[in-house]
C-alpha cells in the first residue's frame, strides 16, 4: 500500500467529494466540537498503535479493541448529524475492515502478529491521511479555512 494508490482509489473518489461538501458549509453539517475532538483523538490513538504494531498483538489486544469501539462510537455520532453523509462515509471507511484503514490494521495485525517498519509506515501514512480528511472537513465548517495542503500531508 502506499499514498499514490490510495490517492487513485475510489477511497480518493470519497476524499475529493468530502472537500467539495466541506467547501460548500451550507451544505453540510455546522461545525461539531465533538466531532472534531473525536477525529483528533482517534488518529492519534490510531498512530500510537501502529508505531507499536512491531510488537506482538496479543500485548495490545485490550487497546485495540478499545479504539475500534470508540472509532465505532465516532461513526455513529458523525451519522446522527444532519447533512454529514460525506463525513460519515469517511468515518465507515476507516473503521471497514476491507478499506486499508484502521479496521484492516487491527485486523491484519491480528492475523499476522507483528509488522515490519514498512508496513507500519506504509499504514501509518494512509490511516494520517485518512484522519486529516475528517479533521480538515470540521476545520473547514467551523472558519471556512482551507487545509486542503494539512490534509494532504504537505
Amino acid at each position: 500500500m502506499n499514498l499514490q494508490a490510495l490517492r487513485t482509489s475510489p477511497l480518493a473518489t470519497v476524499l475529493l467529494l468530502i472537500m467539495a461538501v466541506a467547501a460548500c458549509s451550507p451544505l453540510a453539517s455546522p461545525f461539531s466540537e465533538q466531532a472534531y475532538r473525536n477525529a483528533t483523538a482517534m488518529k492519534a490513538r490510531s498512530l500510537s498503535l501502529v508505531a507499536r504494531s512491531g510488537e506482538p498483538f496479543v500485548q495490545h489486544g485490550d487497546d485495540v479493541q478499545a479504539l475500534l469501539t470508540d472509532i465505532d462510537a465516532a461513526y455513529e455520532y458523525a451519522k446522527g448529524l444532519p447533512r454529514n453523509e460525506v463525513v460519515t462515509e469517511q468515518w465507515r471507511l476507516i473503521r471497514d475492515p476491507d478499506a486499508g484503514l484502521v479496521g484492516s490494521f487491527a485486523s491484519e495485525w491480528a492475523r499476522k502478529g507483528a509488522f515490519g517498519a514498512t508496513f507500519r509506515q506504509d499504514y501509518a501514512e494512509e490511516i494520517a491521511f485518512a484522519f486529516d480528511t475528517v479533521i480538515c472537513v470540521e476545520i473547514t465548517k467551523k472558519s471556512a479555512a482551507d487545509c486542503n495542503n494539512k490534509a494532504e500531508g504537505q
